[in-house]
Parts: structure tokens; C-alpha cells; sequence
């Protein structure tokens, strides 16, 4: 059974499985939404300022995503998402790196329109396979309340 919003505490984290990111992944992705040399070629790549291939920001967020939703939020009422601030990348990811998420709640808020959900706040932060921090980001999800009958 999934976590409803009253079910959720401030401070509770979740954690995600793993995923290897390979070179075929880094230049597919860029290839299609993000172009840039160090992104789709190797030899450009070295001589860039990351020194090799790296994976675009937005491949290492949508990753994120991917294991936030796989493996954290499957086991949230998650009604969907709001926004998110606070995106901040702060090392590159390379080919054959494991990353991994770390969601924490970091406030949560019943909704004064709408008594079916609420707001939750996670702060995700991604981890690479040294444990150094990848990425970060702030999301605001919707999340399912208990119906009014069901709290007698």
C-alpha cells in the first residue's frame, strides 16, 4: 500500500537502487537534447574543461528522476509534481559512474483548496559510486491525503 500524505514525516528519507551510466547513454542522450562537444565526442571532450565525456545535467536529472520515481515516490500516493529549485550540479558524471538518490522531506503541507492532497518538499540529492555529490535539486510533489471518512 502506498504512503499517503498523513503517513509522510518531515526528515524521512527514502533511498533509490543504482544505475551505471554508460558512454552509449551519455552521447545518445546529449545527441538528442543537449549537443554540446563534451557531451557527444570524445576527442573534443578531452580538450574541454571536464577532460573527457560527461553526461549532460539534464541526463543526470532525468536519471535522478528515474530512480526517484522507481524507487522512492512507487511508494508515495504521488498525485505528480509541482515544480522544482534549487538545481545545482557539482560534479560531472563519466561513463561507468553508479548513482545513486537520497530523497528527504523536507516540509510538507496540507492543501487549503483541495482536501484530497497535499504538498510535499524533497530534497534529492545524487550520489556517485565514490559518494561524491552529483547533483542536487528540490522537488514539490503532490501527495494523496486520506479521505475525511477514513480517519474515524
Amino acid at each position: 500500500m502506498s504512503k499517503l500524505f498523513e503517513d509522510l514525516d518531515e526528515g524521512e528519507t527514502f533511498e533509490s537502487g543504482t544505475h551505471t551510466v554508460t558512454k552509449s547513454e551519455i552521447v545518445s542522450f546529449a545527441e538528442q537534447f543537449d549537443p554540446q562537444p563534451f557531451h557527444v565526442d570524445e576527442a573534443a571532450a578531452e580538450d574541454s574543461m571536464f577532460g573527457g565525456l560527461v553526461a549532460s545535467g539534464l541526463h543526470t536529472l532525468s536519471l535522478a528522476t528515474r530512480l526517484t520515481v522507481d524507487d522512492c515516490l512507487s511508494e508515495i500516493a504521488n498525485m505528480g509534481g509541482s515544480g522544482m529549485d534549487e538545481l545545482r550540479w557539482y560534479t560531472p558524471v563519466r561513463p561507468g559512474d553508479t548513482l545513486t538518490v537520497r530523497a528527504e522531506i523536507l516540509e510538507k503541507t496540507p492543501s487549503d483548496s483541495h482536501p484530497d492532497r497535499g504538498y510535499v518538499d524533497f530534497k534529492r540529492r545524487v550520489y556517485n559510486d565514490d559518494g561524491d555529490e552529483v547533483m542536487s535539486v528540490i522537488s514539490h510533489n503532490i501527495v494523496r491525503r486520506r479521505a475525511a471518512d477514513e480517519d474515524s
